[in-house]
């Protein structure tokens, strides 16, 4: 949650912590990573970080980690949350709906920052300065398609525009909704190839056949798809809307459960 200003009643050795990560330029810091670089044991270490972080010079990211309060907040701090994010995982970009509300793609905002990463975490989700940040464990093989941004100084990596599409249509619960896709797809900035380029990429073929049907519907290329499409049994086209047969297709083997009207509302 958002703090208030920093409390500016400090002990003589609160006050040389927080002196020495801001001369350090320390960002986030462990209690184990604390307790060598203060020289003080782990069990009054997590005393003095605990009273900092009630002070408001500190805030707790998760169990023995924290982000360090930039020495110049008064009246508040609030961090962007893409850099938030970048200071709680490694191997990571910023896709699905949160991706689509930052390059445009959809009015929706987000609830949610949703984070794409190899790394198994302890916790998926964090509630962190107001922010609800959602981390989605994938695949190495579909951790691609994204490119750095500079982002309050810090290189933020983000999904392409293509690659957040893709990853929506691969977990359609972090997109919004099918109509959500359908309606990115129609974007002039879209480059379609690129977009069947990535999806075979994924090696899923339900996602294959999601994208062709969408692009049938929005009179879009989808040359090069339909021999993905395997000898699997139908799917239906939206894994988040109720299960019902508005219609079958054939072609790319799907009960499609939203009627193309609503598809094309907006």
């Amino acid at each position: 949650m958002i703090k208030g200003k920093p409390g500016r009643s400090l002990s003589k050795k609160e006050y040389e912590i927080v002196s020495e990560l801001a001369l350090r330029g320390i960002d986030i810091i462990s209690i184990d990573d604390a307790s060598k670089l203060f020289k003080t044991k782990k069990k009054k270490l997590w005393d003095i970080l605990h009273r900092l972080e009630k002070k408001g010079w500190l805030e707790r990211i998760e169990k023995g980690k924290y982000m360090v309060v930039p020495l110049q907040a008064k009246e508040g701090w609030l961090e962007h949350p893409f850099v938030l994010a970048s200071n709680l995982v490694e191997k990571y970009y910023i896709s699905y709906r949160t991706a689509l509300a930052h390059h445009g793609l959809t009015e929706q905002l987000p609830l949610y920052v949703y984070v794409a990463t190899t790394e198994r975490k302890g916790k998926t989700e964090y509630e962190l300065q107001n922010y609800i940040f959602r981390f989605v464990r994938i695949k190495q093989e579909k951790f691609f398609g994204f490119r750095s941004e500079s982002i309050g100084g810090q290189k933020i990596f983000i999904a392409e525009k293509e690659k957040a599409i893709v990853d929506c249509l691969d977990k359609e619960r972090y997109s919004g909704s099918v109509i959500e896709i359908a309606k990115a797809l129609t974007n002039v900035e879209i480059s379609i190839n690129k977009v069947k380029k990535y999806a075979l990429k994924m090696n899923n073929s339900s996602l294959v056949r999601r994208l062709g049907y969408l692009l049938d519907l929005l009179k879009k290329d989808s040359s090069g798809l339909e021999k993905h499409i395997g000898k699997y049994r139908n799917i239906y086209l939206s894994t988040a809307l109720p299960r019902r047969a508005v219609e079958t297709s054939k072609k790319w083997r799907l009960i499609v459960n939203v009627k193309k009207e609503d598809l094309l509302a907006w």
